[in-house]
């Protein structure tokens, strides 16, 4: 059974959730969002949100708000983040500057973050409200360092600098997600701690596998133009990898693809070429694979056995195998 069949339930609820935070009017600020949720998605970190809610025996229902606030938090920056990048699809339609002209895209990307605030100082769980505050400060400051990186042509980055943007701009908010769900059960700091740490294990092999498929994807799984990753320039673990061990000469026309921007497809597939030839997506996969037993580790010693769990470790392992 795949993750959409085995967590339809929690889905359809977090979407309906999702449904009731979003103002319908006026209809020429808000209408292009519905459409835009409608795209679906994985809601892999709602999901998590109700699944550790579950396991820890907390309520379902206090859950689900908070839940549906995160993914309508990340679905805010996906608007924002594809501005950014000048990506052309998201979830295999075109993105919202594409179609309605960045301006449009970015006023909506704003009424939705608005909409994620008004909504959170409704909540009366103090704690569950300073998580999520403390985890959008990470996202954005991850993404941030990306962007810095690529503005100010910067090539020399380790793979502990990728780690700590990764860390924000995805892990982040895979941890809070799950951390939420130890919060609302009334568990404890080792319990929290553990979730956490979980989710932001989890949540940078998830990153990175997202970086894998982009260059190694098919389209119609992964639903985003293969190979954007490269036009955009991208710092990934691979690309970090392979810019160690390259040669000079490889060394320097993989950096020169980079900073063109190009949407060469032949040039992006030489660029593809240098990154496998020195290992870079092996080394990634691996690193992701790691990762995501690093967090099922600290998992099993603050998590009795039960249905629940099997399903979280399902998705941990979902997360370094998906295709879309």
């Amino acid at each position: 059974m795949g993750f959409a069949e085995e967590f339809s339930k929690e889905v359809e609820d977090i979407e309906n959730e999702m449904r009731k935070i979003i103002p319908r009017k006026p209809p020429e600020v808000y209408g292009i969002l519905e459409e835009f949720i409608a795209r679906g998605g994985k809601r892999v970190r709602p999901v998590l949100t109700l699944v550790f809610t579950k396991a820890y025996g907390g309520s379902y229902r206090e859950a689900l708000r908070p839940a549906a606030l995160i993914e309508t938090f990340h679905n805010f920056t996906l608007i924002h983040d594809d501005i950014e990048d000048n990506s052309s699809l998201r979830r295999g339609k075109p993105t919202l500057h594409r179609m309605h002209g960045v301006a449009i895209a970015l006023n909506s990307g704003d009424a939705l973050y608005t909409a994620v605030w008004n909504e959170i100082l409704k909540l009366k769980n103090e704690e569950v409200k300073r998580v999520l505050g403390e985890a959008f400060r990470k996202v954005v400051e991850g993404q941030g360092k990306e962007l810095y990186w690529e503005r100010h042509k910067i090539f020399d980055v380790g793979e502990k600098e990728y780690i700590r943007m990764a860390g924000g701009k995805t892990g982040a908010l895979i941890g809070a997600a799950c951390e939420i769900g130890a919060i609302i059960a009334k568990k404890g700091k080792r319990e929290r701690e553990a979730a956490r740490f979980f989710g932001e294990s989890v949540g940078l092999a998830f990153q990175i596998q997202d970086d894998i498929l982009n260059l190694t994807g098919k389209m119609e799984e992964y639903k985003k133009k293969i190979g954007d990753d490269i036009t955009e320039g991208k710092r990934t673990l691979m690309v970090i990898k392979a810019l160690e061990k390259a040669e000079p000469k490889d060394k320097r026309r993989l950096v020169e693809i980079l900073s063109s921007h190009t949407e060469d497809e032949m040039e992006i597939n030489e660029a593809i070429g240098i990154i496998k030839k020195y290992g870079g997506i092996e080394y990634a996969r691996k690193k992701a694979e790691e990762l995501v037993n690093k967090g099922i580790s600290k998992l099993d010693v603050s998590m009795i056995e039960s249905r629940e769990k099997r399903r979280i470790l399902d998705i941990a392992r979902y997360f370094t195998t998906r295709k879309e």
